[in-house]
């Protein structure tokens, strides 16, 4: 008989995540036995409790705000693309030994691939500049081709190690940064993407918007929110719009699915866990 399987989430204020219900009906659907715990960790304590769920004899830990980075110097090896990104959100404990990976990328490229012509060689705006957006900026430059990424933040000094690392990563790619208190309208008339990936607009922040002011949604041609709750501002503006709009949902489902390969060897179809977690 195979032992339970035991993963977990680690992360700072993330009660609301739906990741135990993707993963419970993973379990659901394989007929297998295991549980998936969220560790809402305290910064200052993360060290010490990291430790002790390596001790606890998890099998593997998903990694959210704001750890994604900070994980690494905890873990033994890492996957080509978290050492590109340097950013985790998923991490394999074998035999003694912890790996990190980024399946970020996998799961936010998931829902785009019937807008895959429309990216090509196009542009994107990306709000945010943590790990979630270095996995969304890498994504769309090696799965969609998009050459031209403009990324706002709030703080110059981040926008500025952003740019830089992923120039290293990807030398073909147009990067331009600028900050949010920035109001000054862009010379670019439209957007082939604009990517959310700040914590506005989602759980603890539904009414809050990263968008610049001089941001038209007639100028954006795809919004993608990676936030995944129903009251977003953000997404009910885009669909008032009329613009065509994602939400986190399905890349959630996708690096979960991603991860759980890792973690067990085992494929999982999408759309059935899906479904059980969002609905049709």
């Amino acid at each position: 008989m195979t032992a339970p399987y035991r993963f977990g989430l680690v992360g700072h204020n993330v009660g609301y995540s739906k990741s135990s219900e993707i993963f419970e009906a993973i379990f659901k659907h394989l007929a297998a036995d295991g549980s998936f715990e969220v560790f809402n960790i305290a910064t200052e304590h993360f060290a010490e409790q990291f430790h002790k769920l390596i001790e606890s004899g998890v099998q593997g830990l998903s990694v959210t705000i704001p750890y994604k980075s900070k994980v690494i110097t905890f873990l033994d090896d890492l996957d080509p693309v978290a050492r590109a990104l340097q950013a985790v959100n998923s991490i394999h404990f074998n035999g003694g030994a912890c790996c990190g990976f980024n399946t970020d990328c996998y799961g936010f490229s998931l829902p785009l691939h019937p807008h895959a012509e429309r990216l090509k060689n196009g542009s994107a705006l990306i709000l945010g500049a943590g790990g979630g957006a270095r996995a969304v900026v890498y994504a769309l430059h090696t799965d969609y081709e998009i050459g031209c990424c403009t990324v706002m933040a709030r703080d110059s000094t981040r926008l500025k190690s952003f740019k830089q690392e992923l120039v290293k990563q990807l030398p073909n790619i147009r990067i331009s940064t600028r900050q949010f208190a920035n109001n000054k309208k862009s010379e670019r008339d439209t957007w082939d993407i604009v990517v959310n990936c700040t914590p506005l607009g989602g759980w603890n922040h539904p009414t809050d918007s990263p968008l610049p002011e001089w941001l038209d949604w007639t100028a954006v041609r795809l919004y993608y929110d990676l936030n995944y709750n129903v009251d977003n501002s953000l997404t009910r503006e885009a669909e008032r719009a009329e613009i065509p709009y994602l939400d986190g949902s399905a890349m959630l489902v996708g690096q979960a699915l991603q991860s759980f390969y890792i973690w067990t060897g085992l494929k999982v179809p999408f759309e059935p866990i899906y479904s059980k977690v969002f609905g049709d």
